[in-house]
């Protein structure tokens, strides 16, 4: 069962719960509900709370152990490096 709880944040605390929740890419209440039950639980942050920012920035091959055309090129310097 889910409940509805209503609190009062300031303006700057919005946007910062906005900010992180955007690079986690999750709703306002997701992203607050995963840091409480994270706090509430006692847990550490995993590795990709940690990193979950970066997720999908990259661009490129997914896996470059299989895309030969990427691994000619591994260790080799680039033309003006």
């Amino acid at each position: 069962m889910e409940t509805v709880l209503t609190i009062r944040l300031d303006s700057e605390l919005v946007r910062l719960i906005d900010e992180e929740a955007a690079r986690a890419r999750l709703s306002r209440s997701g992203y607050v509900r995963r840091v409480l039950r994270g706090r509430l639980r006692g847990r550490r942050a995993s590795a990709f709370d940690a990193l979950s920012r970066y997720a999908g920035i990259v661009d490129g091959p997914p896996d470059l152990s299989v895309n030969r055309r990427y691994l000619r090129r591994m260790g080799r310097r680039r033309a003006g490096a």
